[in-house]
């Protein structure tokens, strides 16, 4: 890119600027997740458990287009991919043949409220429903809840502890 000389600046690499964007994006997504709830209520949750469920579906559509990711390996490395891109203080603390959980110690938005991240996290639940149906994806502890640290949680249908209808 030809600039004026008065205008020209250093360029950042690829990196820098992910390492840049991402948190400033996060940030501003957090402040509209709360502006929506703080003026909608749950109809404002309703939205963004919408979206961020549309978003989860697309994604794993355009994946099973691409020959998809099937079983926990593959959707758990998949996902992992994804917390590492998004850059959060995480860690695998269980992995077998059905579960897989990554405890994150430090959230990227950061989340407040509980009820605004587990709508957030709808788009990973209907990611891993749209991968591989025998798989789910849940939030154990969560740090917006008053835990020290957040489980993502991707297991097998049949190695989920009930949980209360």
């Amino acid at each position: 890119m030809n600039l004026p000389k008065e205008l020209e600046f250093e360029r950042l690499t690829a990196e820098e600027k992910l390492g840049k964007a991402v948190p400033g994006y996060m940030r501003r997504m957090l402040g509209l997740y709360n502006a929506v709830y703080e003026r909608f209520g749950e109809d404002g949750l309703d939205l963004i458990r919408n979206v961020s469920s549309n978003y989860g579906v697309q994604i794993g559509k355009n994946l099973n287009k691409k020959g998809g990711l099937k079983g926990l390996v593959e959707v758990g490395r998949y996902l992992l991919r994804v917390f590492d891109i998004v850059g959060g203080d995480w860690e695998v603390t269980e992995f077998s043949d059905d579960r897989l959980i990554i405890a994150v110690h430090r959230c990227p938005f950061p989340f407040e409220k509980p009820e605004i991240c587990q709508a957030h996290t709808c788009m990973e639940k209907n990611l891993v429903a749209t991968l591989d149906e025998s798989l789910q994806y849940r939030i154990g502890c969560s740090i917006p809840a008053g835990d020290a640290y957040c489980e993502h949680i991707l297991e097998r249908k049949s190695a989920a502890p009930s949980q209360p209808a």
